[in-house]
């Protein structure tokens, strides 16, 4: 891709946001779903999805090779992926949160189970191929990256604030048990267009690469193991799903049984979107000023400082809640937009020390670290949850309280602490650096064809 890019192409590229939109209730609410429609108990879903996130990793960990060794369909490296997956993540969106509670209860955890690895599944794969789509589109220039990848955190705040809705609509809509289902109707329509365009905007345009043979898994592997630049980014996220996950998979039951009104949420939500939304127009701008690392590490620990505060004060009312979670938002606008850079930076990094472009596998890498997060935070935050003595329609007592707020909030935010210290610790690859190993990479790959 060369010269300007367009307003067109910019929020059509960071379109991808859809996705977002469209998975937002399978992994933000899938838990409440299990429990409170499904009355899966906390324990055993914890155990059926450590399972089913097991598959999701192994899957990720072989996304980027799989990607690069087969083509679907004639119309590019990459394309195919978005063309064809896009309709199997429509199908699996739906199933996850179809109502099976009038079946045994092996029969609702098995559809659960086979819908969320399917969806994560497949998710790997999609999202290895929108990377791939970007680094033909944006070819060298870290300009073009920086702007895609600000209007995809712009268009994913827009989604936050529609899905801040889903609490309420949930608990108000006429529907009964199947309210969660016909929400993700709605929110699936827009992602296979998305999807579609933004997979058309590279047709005709060569891939990002050099021509040589794909990396094996082992290379992939060896990619990261021998790639310390990248390993730090690699652990560093880690730890960030990790506490992520680990909030995110019972923060709904903070409204369900400390607050006692779910729809509060929503209130709460937006609260905390409409911020995001006014820090989404500022925050990266901010930290492109700052620089990736340390734009990075602050927004981790400016996330964990939110947290805490919901530690100290989210049992005296939610309003506590939305203050410091508006705070929190603010770190995750300010670290958000480069988390797919500082992967690219770091294949641009080894490419230009080694001469080997392993730049579509380090891409890759990018999705395992959310994947085991997944998995060791979510099941972490079910088994907290488990081992407080939750059941569904319970009524709270302080004891049990303290014990929520302990596992749900100070735990997380002591990971996000970590994963900033992570950063601000081992990380070194500058923004010159960065640009200047792009640029000569690009150089040596034109001088190579040239003389082939």
């Amino acid at each position: 891709m060369k010269g300007k890019i367009t307003s067109r192409e910019r929020i059509t590229m960071g379109s991808y946001s859809m996705m977002s939109l469209a998975v937002m209730i399978n992994m933000m609410y899938v838990n409440t779903f299990a429990t409170e429609v499904l009355k899966i108990p906390a324990a055993t879903l914890a155990n059926v999805l450590l399972l089913a996130k097991a598959v999701d990793l192994c899957v990720s960990v072989g996304a980027g090779a799989i990607i690069e060794k087969v083509k679907l369909g004639a119309k590019g490296k990459y394309q195919g992926w978005l063309y064809y997956f896009r309709w199997v993540m429509v199908v699996v969106c739906l199933a996850e949160v179809f109502n099976t509670s009038g079946v045994p209860i092996v029969a609702r955890v098995a559809v659960l189970a086979v819908s969320y690895t399917i969806l994560n599944s497949t998710l790997n794969l999609v999202q290895t191929a929108y990377y791939g789509v970007i680094s033909v589109f944006s070819g060298s220039d870290m300009g073009i990256r920086n702007e895609i990848t600000v209007s995809f955190t712009r268009q994913s705040t827009i989604v936050t604030l529609i899905s801040a809705f889903i609490p309420m609509l949930v608990s108000r809509m006429p529907f009964g048990d199947w309210n969660y289902f016909i929400i993700a109707v709605i929110f699936v329509i827009p992602m296979p267009v998305a999807l579609g365009r933004m997979a058309r905007m590279i047709e005709g345009e060569a891939p990002a690469g050099t021509g040589v043979s794909p990396v094996s898994l082992r290379d992939m592997i060896n990619t990261l193991l021998h790639n310390p630049q990248l390993m730090v980014v690699f652990l560093s996220q880690l730890a960030l799903y990790i506490g992520m996950y680990t909030y995110i998979s019972i923060y709904s039951y903070y409204f369900i049984v400390v607050v006692g009104d779910f729809s509060i949420m929503t209130v709460a939500s937006l609260i905390a979107a409409v911020v995001g939304v006014l820090a989404a127009m500022i925050m990266p701008k901010i930290g492109i000023k700052m620089g990736k690392k340390w734009a990075s590490a602050c927004g981790f620990f400016i996330f964990g400082l939110g947290l805490m505060g919901i530690y100290f004060t989210g049992s005296y009312g939610w309003v506590y809640y939305a203050i410091f979670m508006s705070v929190a938002i603010c770190g995750t606008q300010l670290y958000t937009p480069f988390h797919l850079i500082m992967y690219l930076d770091c294949g641009e990094w080894y490419m230009w020390k080694t001469g080997k472009d392993t730049r579509t596998i380090a891409n890759g890498l990018q999705t395992p670290p959310i994947k085991i997060g997944i998995l060791l935070g979510s099941s972490l935050g079910l088994y907290l949850l488990s081992a407080t003595g939750y059941m569904s329609g319970m009524v709270a007592d302080e004891l049990w309280v303290h014990q929520f707020m302990f596992s749900c909030w100070f735990i997380p935010a002591i990971i996000y602490f970590v994963a900033g210290l992570i950063l601000v610790l081992f990380y070194k690859i500058t923004d010159e650096d960065a640009a200047m190993y792009a640029r000569e990479n690009k150089d040596h790959i034109a001088k190579k064809s040239i003389c082939e």
